[in-house]
């Protein structure tokens, strides 16, 4: 700053110092003599000229420094800076403007600036160079620049017109190597075509939605692969909605509202309409984007299940036509057996009848013919036959009860069930106790005899497993249906500690009743716990049709 205020002295200012600086040398003072002051003026021109010598010599010092800090701004610079003129020729170039060229610096200037630059780029770098000499604007263009030795540099070229007094104009041009921002942009541009790649080649639709109005803001191209509708449809307000399919409007976006509000990420199926029309099942994933607290995005993916629903729909159909068809046969099955049970409750009938009438009345006749012959040395024998013939006969009677007691043929269930527990008591000893009505409609023979035997078996469960002393039967019709009970307030069993189609019916011989009577078109329950007890309810229709099964 000192520098500068000696460089702005006036002509005046400088005799008035060279004047009070003569005044400090003795001697030098005015005489009032001419030649004194002859010699005094002299003196102080010489010292105004010592003065300005001085003065000039430290403007050459401030203008040296300055332009030695110029050319260390220019030179070392970061940027490239040179100057073209009219032709575009290099007139003038930093060292940054010499590297970034890959050139000596002498070698450059005063050669054209356009063979630098890639031939591809070369209308834009004229293009560039003829806009920026018409135009008095800064103007920026991007570039790329083929050195000496083949290698490629990215640059930015910011060009402005200077225009000088009685001069051509010229252009002064910034190089800016952008190299690696260029190489990280084109990263960036790959890495971005690589992820919509991989959107856009999923098997289902990348999408994102507003989390309010489930406009889409993006969908993959999956999208219109996948339904027909084009992408520029897919992000017009309302699309989604009212394209679902009418039977799912009604759930799908109160469901998703709901999950979105709660800011959870929930998946759910639902269908979409297809621009030709067809109905797209769909498996949607969707993940709720929050900002400041509050829902603001939902992001998901779409998978189509259209196919899954068509398996899913004929194996249904496969497997209810095998449940008829397993159904059917089961039937069949049960009708077998229910011909079976008939069949063998006629063959124990008729069995019966047979030692009855033919076994009985002959072991009664051997009987007759043993005790006629009484009275002679034989007779001690003779007794001893009789008695086996009356064992016989009792085996005989024993069997016939066994086999299909004539009571029940003869009276029907009720008075075949009190003789039932009569006998119960009589050879187990535990008082059984019945009551209650059959159907008037009646149940048929076989059927009867099945209750029976049923009633029976149970009957010898109670006195062998029970560890009581009392049983009840009892029998009811309940709307065309006849309820037999056998019940007991014994020990009980725990019914989850058996297996079989009823708990507990293995271990204690149900098993066989319960085939009878559901093949029968029965029913049979058990109830039972430790400690509790036991009832056992067999369940038949009044009017059960056995024609059917004859």
């Amino acid at each position: 700053m000192k520098k500068e205020r000696a460089l702005q002295k006036t002509a005046a200012e400088l005799r008035r110092e060279a004047e009070a600086r003569l005044g400090q040398f003795p001697g030098r003072g005015g005489t009032g003599r001419t030649d004194a002051e002859l010699l005094h003026e002299l003196q102080v021109h010489q010292i105004e000229l010592e003065m300005q010598n001085e003065t000039l010599r430290q403007s050459q010092i401030a203008l040296e420094e300055s332009r030695d800090r110029y050319v260390d701004f220019y030179d070392f610079a970061p940027v490239g800076y040179l100057t073209l003129n009219e032709q575009g020729l290099i007139t003038e170039l930093n060292l940054a403007g010499a590297e970034i060229l890959g050139a000596a610096r002498s070698k450059l200037v005063r050669s054209r600036f356009s063979p630098s630059v890639a031939p591809e780029h070369r209308d834009r770098w004229h293009q560039h160079f003829t806009n920026t000499l018409h135009n008095q604007s800064k103007l920026r263009c991007e570039l790329e620049l083929v050195r000496p030795d083949g290698a490629r540099v990215d640059v930015l070229v910011s060009s402005v017109r200077l225009t000088r007094e009685e001069h051509a104009p010229v252009l002064r041009v910034a190089l800016t190597d952008i190299s690696e921002r260029k190489q990280a942009d084109d990263a960036l541009k790959a890495s971005q075509q690589r992820f919509l790649d991989i959107v856009n080649t999923t098997e289902g639709i990348v999408w994102e939605a507003d989390a309010t109005s489930f406009d889409f803001s993006f969908v993959s191209r999956q999208a219109e692969r996948l339904l027909g509708h084009p992408i520029e449809d897919w992000l017009k307000p309302g699309f989604w909605v009212e394209h679902l399919h009418p039977d799912d409007k009604a759930w799908v976006p109160e469901y998703c509202a709901s999950f979105t509000r709660q800011m959870v990420p929930h998946d759910f199926e639902y269908r979409l309409i297809a621009e030709d029309g067809r109905v797209v099942w769909l498996h949607d994933i969707v993940t709720v984007v929050a900002e400041n607290g509050a829902p603001r995005w939902l992001r998901g993916i779409m998978v189509d299940i259209s196919r899954n629903k068509k398996v899913e729909g004929q194996l249904r159909e496969m497997a209810a036509s095998l449940e008829a068809t397993v159904e059917e046969r089961t039937l069949r099955l049960r009708r077998l057996a229910a011909q079976l049970t008939v069949t063998e409750e006629r063959e124990r009938r008729m069995l019966a009848q047979d030692l009855h009438d033919n076994l009985g009345q002959l072991l009664a006749v051997i009987k007759i013919k043993l005790t006629s012959l009484a009275g002679n040395e034989l007779q001690p024998e003779i007794d001893k036959v009789v008695a086996l013939v009356d064992q016989a006969e009792q085996s005989a009677r024993s069997i016939t009860l066994e086999l299909s007691p004539p009571i029940l043929h003869r009276l029907g269930l009720m008075p075949a069930l009190e003789w039932l527990g009569d006998e119960i008591e009589r050879v187990y000893g535990i008082s059984v106790e019945v009551d209650g009505s059959a159907c008037e409609s009646g149940l048929g023979p076989e059927l009867e005899a099945v209750l029976y035997r049923a009633t029976r078996e149970l009957l010898i469960n109670v006195a062998k497993h029970a560890k009581v002393h009392r049983a009840r039967v009892s029998v009811m019709c309940d709307e065309g249906e006849l309820i037999l009970c056998v019940s007991d307030d014994g020990c009980g069993f725990d019914r989850n500690a058996h297996g079989g189609p009823l708990s507990g019916q293995r271990s204690f011989g149900l098993s066989s009743i319960y085939e009878r009577i559901v093949n029968l078109g029965g029913a049979m329950e058990v109830d039972s716990s430790p400690g509790n007890g036991t009832t056992i309810n067999l369940r038949v229709p009044c009017r059960n049709d056995l024609k059917g099964v004859s």
